[in-house]
């Protein structure tokens, strides 16, 4: 398989994790273990769609580019991980609000650095402020 067609997966994987984000917002009337296989689709989608947009521009976003995608992949094993607080704090606050920075910083990277298309920057900008970050 040839790097343009894993880029294109990873682009499917990006915008499908992300629908499926938005739809799990909603009520679906699915059990817990349902929600609970939903929500690891969505993770495991988002992880590997967030690779290849990176990977498609690493050369172009600098430093603040890589750190945004350190932090923003961190950030999605955080999400993703069991609900326990084993750290006396809700890894799933901290892991989605880390996420949230993650992505301001990873869109101003590829703002700055004129990448196209704009609509991702702009959607991670969105989904910051319509959750009041």
């Amino acid at each position: 398989m040839n790097a343009r067609i894993l880029f294109r997966l990873s682009g499917a994987a990006a915008i499908a994790g992300g629908l499926l984000r938005v739809a799990s917002a909603v009520p679906l009337y699915l059990d817990a273990t349902g929600q609970e296989w939903l929500w690891t689709l969505v993770d495991m989608l988002l992880t590997l769609g967030l690779i290849g947009i990176y990977l498609a521009r690493a050369g172009k976003l600098g430093f603040l580019g890589l750190a945004g995608f350190a932090l923003a992949m961190a950030s999605l094993s955080f999400i993703g991980g069991p609900d326990a607080d084993v750290f006396g704090f809700s890894t799933y606050e901290q892991g989605a609000a880390a996420l949230a920075i993650s992505l301001v910083g990873l869109s101003i990277a590829w703002v700055r650095a004129g990448e196209r298309p704009l609509a991702p920057p702009l959607c991670w900008f969105g989904a910051v402020i319509a959750a009041g970050g």
